[in-house]
């Protein structure tokens, strides 16, 4: 919303001078569009301060004492709990949205610290991964229920650390269930539709992330599968694209971690024993070029770093597929940036005044 009321504050200005818009109707125009709440330094350090305060909640409840009875120590995460999702609720209903959406974030918290510490107080054993699934399921129903994108980025953090659990992401014994590969563009559609540009960064990073988990799937077709993942998340990246001009920031954060992951992927697909080698090597920095040319179309400085960076690997393993050595491949990365150096500066020359 911000960025689209500056495009049109521009744009009035330009219809006014050349006579389209009369002058008076300027603030009204702009009274319709109304503009972003932006947070500044005290609403700032008033989340960050819940967040702390319900972190130190949980790291209170944690600790073991063994002079408070168990029934005690349940009774306070359930209080913890309900106290932080009822005040809430409180502040939904007074139009007090950062505070209930710090709220919400902090209940999720507790909730997936109370499934653990439930088990401890207890003694009841369970499955780490299936206790931060639970959890991150938990937060995206608080999320719904309030209506809050930050709620729904921590369900998406718990969801992807579940899916990540160290021993169990390659472990072809357990059940894969492909938690964070539903809830990551389930996230990026809730972005789009709640115009959370917060959630939209965790979607994207737990899309990209979320290719990590179908290893087991393509187990013996790698290259199949980063190459598949590559090419949805290049679809995913052109339709953000094309909708980030209607929905505003969401998708222009979506198009570019999309566009990284695609071009991540791309690029390990070539690292498997079918598609190594030069063919792969060069089509991947053509790719790149082509995502520098759009990033700078565009004006999109996530998706050109994305193509930059994504042009110096390959380039390395080209020549690594060349055979050439590491001394070779230094002088010859060090003349590239000679060149372009020297290019950019002569064009900057020339440029008119």
């Amino acid at each position: 919303m911000a960025s689209y009321r500056r495009r049109l504050e521009q744009d009035l200005d330009g219809w006014i001078g050349r006579g389209l818009v009369p002058a008076e109707s300027r603030a009204a125009i702009l009274d319709s569009v109304g503009e972003a709440r932006r947070l500044d330094v005290a609403t700032t350090l008033s989340i960050v301060g819940g967040l702390l305060a319900g972190v130190a909640v949980i790291a209170f409840v944690a600790a073991n004492w063994s002079e408070i009875p168990r029934i005690a120590r349940f009774a306070l995460i359930l209080a913890a709990f309900l106290g932080a999702a009822g005040g809430a609720a409180w502040a939904s209903t007074r139009q007090r949205a950062v505070t209930s959406q710090v709220l919400l974030s902090v209940a999720a918290l507790i909730f997936a610290a109370a499934i653990g510490l439930t088990g401890q107080i207890f003694d009841i054993a369970g499955d780490p991964q299936t206790a931060l699934r639970s959890a991150g399921l938990a937060a995206a129903l608080l999320a719904l229920a309030g209506r809050s994108p930050w709620a729904a980025a921590v369900g998406l953090v718990l969801i992807g650390l579940g899916e990540l659990a160290v021993g169990r992401l390659f472990d072809a014994s357990k059940p894969w269930l492909g938690w964070l590969v539903v809830a990551a563009p389930l996230g990026a559609l809730t972005a789009v539709w709640w115009r959370s540009q917060a959630l939209a960064h965790v979607s994207g990073i737990a899309a990209v992330v979320a290719v990590l988990t179908l290893e087991r799937l393509g187990r013996g077709h790698e290259e199949i599968t980063f190459m598949g993942a590559a090419l949805v998340l290049a679809l995913g990246a052109g339709l953000a694209r094309a909708v980030r001009e209607r929905f505003e920031g969401p998708p222009s954060v979506l198009y570019g971690w999309f566009t990284w992951g695609a071009l991540l992927w791309f690029g390990v697909a070539g690292f498997g024993d079918r598609l190594r080698g030069v063919p792969h090597s060069l089509a991947w920095m053509l790719l790149a070029l082509a995502v520098v040319a759009l990033g700078r179309h565009d004006r999109h400085s996530p998706v050109t770093a994305a193509g930059v960076v994504g042009l110096l690997a390959a380039g390395a393993v080209l020549l690594f597929n060349l055979g050439i050595g590491l001394m070779t491949s230094s002088a010859v990365f060090a003349g590239c940036a000679i060149v372009a150096l020297v290019t950019a500066l002569a064009m900057r020359r020339r440029r008119p005044a």
